[in-house]
């Protein structure tokens, strides 16, 4: 299942790429900036700025959805099917309410890639597979990946590496640059943050770089999780350790997904301001250039 295409992107490896956004993660990152991916199924979203309080065409789809005596729309979230969400696809007027997530047919998703295929060879690009969590479908990654690289089309993905390596296998021959999270190295704060397991991430990135795959490192920097440098430091310490890693992207806390969680009546536990701190940034930067081991010509870039 995916729930969308990106045309026309440079921020998500070279040249001008189309990324392919799966559904389905295997982590719960608290400050995750894409929650209606969590989920492998389909989502609804309601935002009540949108809606007309005369209309009732919800109402009259499923018995889920009812109106308050504020007159506002409530929804039973728990009394939500899938034959629901095939009602409300469609009901409101003004897409107030919305469904996120679409059935994944490969041939599709091709043919919608490989519209672009000129913008990808003119400006050495490709497609990028995202998510949520792209490696919880390895079988439609490898697929459609194999079908671009018939193509001559280069592929990346952007992974949290959270998945069995069997999965990463699957698509590891079709994959030519992995756009990788790296959030903490310590297996405890890791845990409470994201519950997730970071011995899994470490075995897995120890085994792509025996595979000699350009491996770009991302490091999402949020406000009481890793925003110290002694954190940052030991990112680039493993980032190092890694023989085919040669760039690192500092990605500073921002709120663009905070709305999100209100559309998905969903908790948002993270901080409502972004991260602030440029000497940190910087920093971890010039730690970065005077490593003892900076000779393997490590690239720490700050992006928006």
């Amino acid at each position: 299942m995916y729930f969308n295409i990106q045309r026309y992107s440079t921020h998500d490896g070279d040249g001008i790429r189309s990324i392919l956004f799966l559904k389905g993660c295997s982590l719960a990152c608290s400050w995750c900036q894409n929650p209606e991916s969590r989920s492998a199924k389909r989502s609804l979203l309601f935002d009540q700025r949108l809606c007309v309080k005369e209309c009732n065409a919800c109402q009259k789809e499923t018995g889920a959805i009812t109106r308050s005596s504020q007159d506002e729309i409530v929804i039973n979230r728990t009394a939500i099917t899938e034959h629901t969400l095939d009602r409300l696809e469609t009901s409101c007027p003004t897409q107030a309410l919305t469904v996120c997530g679409e059935k994944a047919y490969e041939d599709d998703l091709c043919d919608a890639l490989l519209r672009d295929k000129p913008f990808y060879i003119e400006s050495n690009g490709g497609v990028t597979f995202s998510g949520g969590e792209p490696l919880m479908q390895p079988e439609l990654v490898a697929n459609v990946a194999a079908r671009m690289h018939q193509e001559g089309i280069n592929t990346a993905i952007e992974t949290c590496m959270h998945a069995p390596w069997k999965n990463i296998e699957q698509v590891l021959p079709f994959v030519d640059c992995w756009l990788t999270d790296l959030k903490h190295t310590d297996p405890q704060k890791f845990q409470d943050w994201t519950k997730g397991s970071f011995a899994r991430i470490k075995s897995n990135f120890q085994q792509l770089a025996k595979h000699g795959k350009r491996i770009v490192i991302r490091v999402p920097v949020v406000p009481g999780f890793n925003d110290t440098e002694k954190e940052l430091y030991e990112i680039i310490d493993f980032a190092l350790s890694l023989e085919t890693c040669s760039e690192i992207h500092l990605l500073p806390y921002h709120t663009l997904g905070m709305n999100k969680y209100n559309l998905l009546d969903m908790p948002y536990h993270c901080s409502d301001k972004p991260l602030n701190n440029p000497d940190l940034l910087a920093n971890a930067q010039r730690y970065a250039e005077n490593h003892p081991l900076s000779a393997q010509k490590l690239t720490v870039t700050i992006r928006g």
